[in-house]
Formats: structure tokens, C-alpha cells, sequence
């Protein structure tokens, strides 16, 4: 089981040098790159990261992705990236993700082209980041970083191990597009905690429908790392 919130970004950089001085410049100092950590000198806490050569199917997992609408242009981009770094640190909190979000605009001011986010599958280009990260609100960070899916029988989310909560699913009976409006209301009511809405015996309303939630111990993706979430998933029913 992965405990990390991984992002990988790739970029236009010579070399490690490169980055150093690029990160150096940007932040004024700030933030340094050093071994295998971006160090915010600031608040005084840091990244692990990893720096890797060219990756000849980058941009077909980007093409790939849970967005999977990056045109052809950004593509074309991106297959002309040097180097990988992946940005590494302990998730389980909205604050372990609002702590992350700086220095992913950091890197993407110093050459970095993408971002791929491993825990959910999202990918977006530097100037869509920029825009859906602007304030880092909660609702921002949501929509950033949680992904929607679906299998045979549910629609479910992807990615809320990062704030240390469950997955929230429903069944594939409920309108596609009300389906996601239930599960972001409901996941955004965990991450600010506006009701009790994980009990299981009281159903928070939306759309002037009630819908009970059901907490079960396991998630769609148990077999795959960066996507297993350990806090298990809530089924959401509409009360009748």
C-alpha cells in the first residue's frame, strides 16, 4: 500500500543543475533543491523527489488519463520533455494537500510543462493548474485531485485517500451527471465537516432528494497502490 501523494512533472530542463538554479531564481531563495529534497525554507518542511530521464511514454499516460483532454498541441509538447521529477509526501490531511500545491506552481514556473497527479489519475496542463489552484480552496482542491469512474455497477470517486478520507460510490441506476453532483456535495461536506454526514444515520439532501451513506470497508481499486484507499468508501443510497 502507497502512503504517498505522488505528482509528476515533467519538463524542459538540461539537467538537475538546471532545475537547482531555476527553483532557486523563481523563489527567491525559498525553496532548494538538495540531494533528493525541495526544501521550503520558509516553513521550514520538505519534498522527496525524484529526478528521471526522458520518459518515451509520458505522453501517452497523459493521453491516457483521467482528464484525457489535453490536445494535440500540448502532446506535441510534451513529447519533447527532458527529464521527469516527481514530487513525493506523506498524505492523509487537506492540509498534507494544500501544503503540496505551492511548490507544484513553483516547479511548473521553473520549466516544468504538465502535471500528472499518481493517487487519482488527473492529469492537466501548467496553465490549467494555475487556474484550478488559484486560491486552493476546498472546493478547488476537490475538483483538482479526485477523479470519477465508474464499473458495472457504481459510480465512485478516486483519490480521497489524500485527505484521509473514504471514497464515496453510487449506483450506475442514478442520472450520470446528478451523480456527480451527490458525490462531490457529499465528499465536500467531509472535508469541511458542514454534517455528520458519515454516520450513516442521518442523509444529508441535495436537490431536494435525501440520500443515506453506508461506510464499507473496502474500494474499487484495492490492487492498485497509488489509487488503494485504506479508509474504504461510503455507498450512498436516495432514501425513497
Amino acid at each position: 500500500m502507497n502512503d504517498k501523494l505522488v505528482i509528476c512533472i515533467p519538463g524542459q530542463w538540461k539537467d538537475r543543475d538546471k532545475l537547482k538554479r531555476s527553483v532557486q531564481k523563481k523563489s527567491r531563495g525559498e525553496y532548494v533543491l538538495a540531494e533528493d529534497l525541495l526544501m521550503d525554507t520558509k516553513h521550514n518542511r520538505a519534498f522527496e523527489i525524484r529526478f528521471q530521464e526522458h520518459d518515451a511514454k509520458l505522453s501517452e499516460a497523459f493521453y491516457y488519463s483521467e482528464r484525457g483532454m489535453m490536445n494535440d498541441k500540448a502532446l506535441h509538447k510534451l513529447d519533447k520533455h527532458t527529464h521527469v521529477l516527481c514530487l513525493m509526501s506523506y498524505m492523509g490531511s487537506l492540509d498534507s494537500v494544500q501544503k503540496i500545491v505551492p511548490a507544484v506552481q513553483l516547479l511548473l514556473k521553473s520549466g516544468g510543462l504538465a502535471v500528472k497527479i499518481e493517487n487519482s489519475g488527473k492529469a492537466y496542463t501548467s496553465e490549467e493548474w494555475d487556474r484550478l489552484t488559484s486560491e486552493a480552496r476546498v472546493d478547488q482542491l476537490l475538483h483538482t485531485f479526485v477523479s470519477y469512474r465508474q464499473n458495472e455497477q457504481y459510480y465512485y470517486s478516486c483519490g480521497m485517500q489524500m485527505f484521509g478520507l473514504p471514497e464515496a460510490a453510487i449506483s450506475m441506476d442514478t442520472d450520470p451527471d446528478a451523480s456527480m453532483q451527490v458525490m462531490s456535495q457529499f465528499l465536500y461536506g467531509l472535508l469541511t465537516h458542514v454534517e455528520d454526514q458519515g454516520s450513516g444515520s442521518q442523509g444529508f439532501k441535495i436537490y431536494g432528494k435525501t440520500y443515506a451513506s453506508q461506510l464499507e470497508p473496502e474500494c474499487f481499486n484495492e490492487e492498485e497502490p497509488y489509487l488503494h484507499n485504506p479508509s474504504g468508501m461510503y455507498v450512498l443510497t436516495e432514501v425513497v
